[in-house]
């Protein structure tokens, strides 16, 4: 195997562009931690972490917050967390989309090596994930395992068009009092499954909801309304606030109009959802990061209803840890970064030697994970998938720590350990 570059070189330009102008103490933890992740050998999540002692569910008993028997966020000793159920702050690291590898499944690993039984499957994941450094496995998880490690339930609501669903969803008329009736039905529904399972941190709804006047490579929400009729709910609501406006002597104001959209949809499916479910956590949309893609003013609104911001990164090469810092001073809420893929480049589609590939993606997921950690806003971030399935494909992949055939990728593996590794002793193990 190829030795392995100096630190500078590796990292400078992710610690230019994520470090850079920051001199406080805790950017100095940060570059240590780099530094030391890099020349420490891989150990597994035992071994990694003995020096902390743990609850069930994963938290750590040095640091207590609130016991209220269920999962929920607190600030303490000048962090936010997550909190377990037994009460002890709790940094969610995980792996997301374990429950597609029985649908997106190259090989057909799921009945010729797992005898179609998704227990089997779900126990092999939750090994690696131990093994990876791993304490929850963000949204999507098998069945099996929800009940034995925390996990993101999902509510696929209806509202605003979904950006990664593309053509696949819709703009819906959120004022119409058939599509809320809808809606709530949805959220009672998925529910049933979650509300008694003390593992759940909570809800997520939509994938990268496109909230934003003018949206890339799609119309917009305001557009969608524009074009009902005037007897549509959502078309009265439209030229009634166009009426006001004028009569104000005011312009048109399309992300206005969007916020009112927003907060009818988050009053109709958080407003249910507390009635459906009230012990569980809300963390909303997993929105996209930075206001190019949502607006300052979308933040505000759903920081009424929801309990974390929730971000799915569009691309992962800025760092996030000041936007992180921004977020939290507008909304007051903390963040979690909910589906993450720290890659570089993109696999060929017959790459054999994989070393580049795996070293270029294990060194940035290290710096972009310490980036994001070191803000004290920032309670979890969750690797986008477990498994492989077309990682070269430019319009639908997933890009894992696993090879399609469930063998791993050994030095991005390594990289991930260390990378967790790390991060558990920067969270936790520098609270004063």
């Amino acid at each position: 195997m190829r030795s392995e570059r100096p630190v500078q070189d590796v990292l400078g330009p992710a610690l230019e562009s994520g470090l850079r102008s920051r001199s406080d103490c805790r950017t100095t933890s940060v570059k240590c931690l780099l530094t030391l992740a890099l020349i420490t050998p891989a150990m597994s999540v035992c071994r990694g972490q003995e020096a902390f002692e743990y609850d069930k569910c994963g938290g750590v008993l040095s640091l207590p917050g609130d016991k209220t028997g269920w999962f929920h966020v607190q600030e303490i000793r000048g962090r936010w967390y997550f909190v377990t159920p037994e009460g002890h702050a709790f940094f969610s690291l995980g792996a997301t989309h374990a429950v597609e590898c029985m649908r997106l499944d190259e090989l057909n690993l799921y009945e010729t090596k797992y005898g179609s039984r998704e227990e089997r499957l779900a126990e092999f994941f939750l090994e690696r994930f131990k093994d990876w450094g791993y304490n929850s496995s963000g949204y999507g998880p098998l069945p099996t395992m929800e009940k034995r490690i925390p996990y993101v339930a999902t509510i696929w609501t209806e509202g605003p068009r979904s950006f990664s669903a593309g053509e696949k969803s819709r703009y819906m008329d959120i004022f119409d009092p058939a599509v809320q009736r809808r809606l709530c039905g949805r959220v009672r529904e998925a529910t049933a499954g979650h509300v008694d399972n003390r593992y759940c941190l909570g809800y997520m709804f939509i994938d990268l909801p496109v909230w934003h006047p003018k949206p890339r490579r799609a119309e917009s929400y305001c557009d969608f309304f524009r074009s009902l009729d005037a007897a549509a709910p959502g078309g009265k609501a439209y030229d009634d606030f166009v009426t006001q406006l004028r009569a104000e002597n005011r312009p048109v104001d399309d992300e206005a109009f969007l916020n009112q959209i927003a907060d009818v949809y988050y009053a109709c499916v958080v407003g249910e959802l507390h009635k459906a479910d009230p012990h569980h956590l809300v963390l909303g949309d997993r929105l996209m990061a930075l206001p190019e893609w949502t607006p300052d003013s979308i933040l505000v609104t759903a920081a009424k209803y929801v309990d974390v911001i929730a971000f799915q990164p569009m691309g992962t090469r800025t760092m996030l840890r000041d936007y992180i810092d921004r977020v939290y001073r507008l909304t007051g809420k903390p963040v979690l970064l909910a589906d993450v893929n720290t890659m570089t480049r993109r696999p060929a589609k017959d790459e054999t030697d994989t070393a580049d590939y795996e070293r270029s993606a294990g060194e940035h997921t290290l710096a972009y994970y310490l980036d994001a950690a070191a803000s004290k806003y920032c309670i979890g971030i969750h690797r986008c998938t477990v498994r492989d399935y077309q990682p070269w494909n430019p319009q639908y992949h997933r890009r894992g720590l696993l090879r399609k055939d469930d063998t791993p990728y050994p030095i991005l593996v390594d990289y991930t350990q260390r990378t967790n590794q790390s991060v558990y002793s920067m969270v936790y193990g520098s609270v004063k």
